[in-house]
């Protein structure tokens, strides 16, 4: 049995970071507009307003975490309670290494467990070793149990590259419709974000393409 430790995020509070930083930039641009300050250096300021707030706020969503790795099953043991999962009771597992870090999920009959590090607000080293570990493990099972199921990247999916076209033009319109300081903030954040994706789009199907002897 091997034990990790290592640091994870929880979605709702990282997204609730995320909103209260980008909210405040909007504010301090709108009170900048209100009172007709010079446009770059409101959206400097709202821009190094929000930075400073994120690295405040960002520890408030970092949480520890320690594991135990068995060849049958896995015990997380987090700050307020602990977990144990049999890897006989599972139907499907994956491991997810997106742009903002490693994502793990274990599926049974009962539930979706899933556990992730945002690399935004931590270190994500520890828990991708971990992950890669738990991988190696639990292909060994599926090799002794019929209807487990390892499951590709969300890139890979059908119908994935529809939603990036969908999405990144819904991206452009929106730059339409905001005034010059928001455009300059979303085309920055934003354009990082889809480049990001569809970068990882490439990559993991292209990955599928040499598995496949394509």
């Amino acid at each position: 049995m091997k034990e990790y430790q290592f640091k994870y995020t929880k979605m709702n509070e990282t997204l609730l970071v995320i909103v209260g930083c980008i909210l405040t930039c909007i504010i301090l641009i709108a009170v900048g507009t209100y009172f007709r300050l010079q446009e770059i250096i409101t959206v400097v300021f709202a821009l190094l307003a929000a930075i400073l707030l994120f690295r405040i706020l960002r520890k408030t969503a970092v949480h520890n975490c320690s594991v135990k790795l068995s060849e049958t099953s896995v015990e997380f043991h987090f700050e307020k309670d602990s977990r144990i999962i049999k890897f006989s009771d599972l139907i499907s597992f994956k491991a997810y290494y997106g742009q903002n870090g490693p994502i793990l999920y274990l599926k049974n009959n009962v539930d979706n467990f899933k556990i992730a590090a945002n690399n935004n607000f931590c270190k994500t080293d520890d828990f991708r070793i971990f992950c890669e570990e738990a991988l190696i493990q639990l292909d060994k099972q599926k090799k002794s149990t019929a209807n487990l199921i390892h499951e590709g990247s969300i890139f890979i999916k059908r119908g994935m590259l529809y939603f990036l076209i969908f999405a990144t033009l819904i991206y452009f319109l929106s730059l339409f419709f905001v005034n010059k300081q928001l455009k300059i903030i979303i085309g920055f954040c934003g354009g990082l974000n889809f480049l990001g994706m569809w970068i990882k789009y490439y990559i993991e199907n292209q990955k599928t393409q040499d598995k496949n002897g394509n």
